[in-house]
């Protein structure tokens, strides 16, 4: 677990505690109550932004920057991302980067947004797509000229 995820962790669990606490100084049972689904729902989230995490290292996926080809530059719990990679994920002309996985993919796609880690960023030969949906990075790929596989 990197820094930053360790960080955002022990804040959204401090925020929780003190909201329990907060709530519990009304009514104990009901504080308690909030502490323990707002920790179960701190573990869910976790579980379900980490889950499926497709990751290629920039230094890799910069070398199959095609108008062919999509990387995309995605980082986990990520609505945007998540909506991408549950429609294309599995699509064979698509790369994925995670930009808290690679510190290369994290400053390049901050060069890209003029500093913020706007995700997903899509590269498509000398395109940048600022989230752009599933339907249009498809409709690119195939006016590329190249089928999809299976």
């Amino acid at each position: 677990m990197d820094r930053r995820t360790r960080l955002s962790l022990l804040v959204a669990v401090c925020a929780v505690i003190v909201l329990a606490v907060l709530v519990g100084l009304e009514d104990v049972v009901t504080g308690v109550a909030v502490g323990v689904v707002g920790l179960a729902a701190l573990l869910l989230i976790g579980w379900w932004s980490g889950r499926r995490g497709r990751h290629m290292a920039w230094d890799e996926a910069k070398d199959l920057l095609a108008t062919d080809h999509a990387v995309v530059m995605w980082k986990p719990g990520c609505v945007y991302c998540e909506r991408l990679l549950l429609t294309l994920g599995r699509d064979p002309r698509i790369s994925w980067v995670n930009v808290w996985r690679d510190a290369q993919a994290n400053a390049r796609v901050r060069e890209l947004n003029d500093g913020d880690e706007l995700t997903p960023t899509v590269l498509l030969g000398e395109q940048v797509l600022r989230n752009p949906s599933a339907a249009d990075l498809r409709s690119r790929l195939q006016s590329s000229g190249k089928p999809q596989d299976g």
